[in-house]
């Protein structure tokens, strides 16, 4: 796993949530997203930072939730019904940092689509 990853956990039941989901729901927000394989390449413009959006749906992924759970996350119980996650991986956080609104756009379209919590791995700080 990538050091500087963003994750939003969210029930898998909660219905319709993946990749596919995913690419309509970012491309309707007006950013640029090519398919890969396994993964999304998710871009503001030509000359901001690339973020992987891939997803993840199992009980590992409930497990994972809360063995990142710390101090501020969200209540025990809502993240043990947490079966799947998009992970947005940033391959140079420096750069996603100073170019903002693309990590931002992704993460608040992924998180509010889904109702899920969102956890960035670099401060450790969850946000419902």
């Amino acid at each position: 796993m990538n050091d500087a990853v963003s994750m939003v956990f969210f029930p898998a039941q909660a219905g319709g949530f993946d990749l596919d989901w995913a690419r309509d729901a970012l491309t309707a927000q007006g950013l640029s997203v090519d398919a890969q394989p396994g993964a999304l390449a998710v871009r503001w413009d030509e000359d901001g930072p690339v973020l992987r959006v891939a997803y993840a749906q199992g009980e590992q992924v409930a497990r994972e939730a809360l063995q990142r759970a710390g101090e501020g996350a969200p209540a025990e119980a809502l993240l043990r019904a947490c079966t799947a996650r998009f992970e947005i991986a940033i391959d140079d956080l420096d750069e996603a940092l100073d170019e903002m609104n693309t990590l931002i756009e992704v993460q608040s379209t992924l998180q509010d689509g889904t109702g899920g919590h969102l956890f960035n791995t670099w401060n450790r700080e969850w946000s419902a």
